[in-house]
């Protein structure tokens, strides 16, 4: 693509941003179903360990801090996504 003006420049950058601002909407969209299927899983996960009446040890909570550390990084990382896609729509 040759850039023969100014408002080539422009249209460029404006299109690049729009790009990424649509890559970020996505990720976004992407991680909100972490907090969903943590949860799913773990009802899932303590429905079939009551159903086998296992006793409870210190290594069946370890999916219960893996659930929990996830989502939390999850929760970050959209704090983040949300962070730049604030500054790529408004510029500040």
């Amino acid at each position: 693509m040759e850039l023969n003006s100014i408002e080539d420049v422009n249209a460029l950058d404006e299109y690049q941003k729009l790009k990424q601002i649509e890559r970020i909407e996505k990720q976004l969209h992407r991680l909100s179903y972490v907090p969903a299927i943590f949860c799913a899983g773990m009802i899932i996960w303590i429905f079939v360990f009551t159903w086998l009446a296992a006793s409870w040890t210190a290594m069946h909570l370890l999916p219960v801090a893996i659930a929990i550390s996830s989502v939390g990084y999850s929760n970050v990382q959209r704090t983040d996504l949300l962070k730049q896609l604030f500054r790529l729509k408004y510029g500040a």
